[in-house]
């Protein structure tokens, strides 16, 4: 898989809720410490997607995460950061070595702080949510394709 593709992962339904589905699958690679699906045991993970094929409790779906909302979410959650980290060790060399070491660490801390506080409003955005692709029989290979 390519990262122009993004990220694919087959599970199965194990709740609706309205409109929601609530869908388990193998950790894959690419998950790495995301951590953007709540974990389930040692090597399965939960994401809530849309449930936008009417699928039941049971049934197996493909879902899907852009490779330009993966992108985008890691320059948030890391880029953002390394950027503050390294304007504070600037701005904080000018005084001397203590302050850079604590205003890289403060302007890091800042940036995390600040995505948190506009996580809410990533979320309403829905870009960067998972989205289910396709409805696969009982064959279907179970976790990663």
């Amino acid at each position: 898989m390519s990262m122009r593709e993004g990220l694919n992962a087959v599970g199965e339904v194990m709740e609706i809720t309205e409109n929601r589905a609530k869908v388990v699958f193998k950790r894959q690679k690419a998950c790495g410490d995301c951590r953007a699906c709540a974990s389930f045991g040692t090597d399965s993970v939960i994401t809530e997607v849309e449930n936008t094929l009417g699928v039941k409790v049971g049934d197996r779906v493909e879902i899907a995460l852009h490779a330009p909302s993966v992108m985008k979410a890691g320059l948030i959650m890391y880029g953002i950061p390394l950027a503050a980290l390294i304007a504070g060790v600037l701005i904080g060399s000018r005084i001397g070595d203590l302050a850079a070491a604590l205003f890289g660490i403060g302007g890091a801390a800042l940036a995390f702080a600040a995505i948190r506080v506009f996580e809410p409003k990533f979320k309403s955005m829905g870009e960067f949510d998972p989205k289910m692709t396709a409805v696969l029989g009982a064959d279907a290979p179970n976790g990663n394709e």
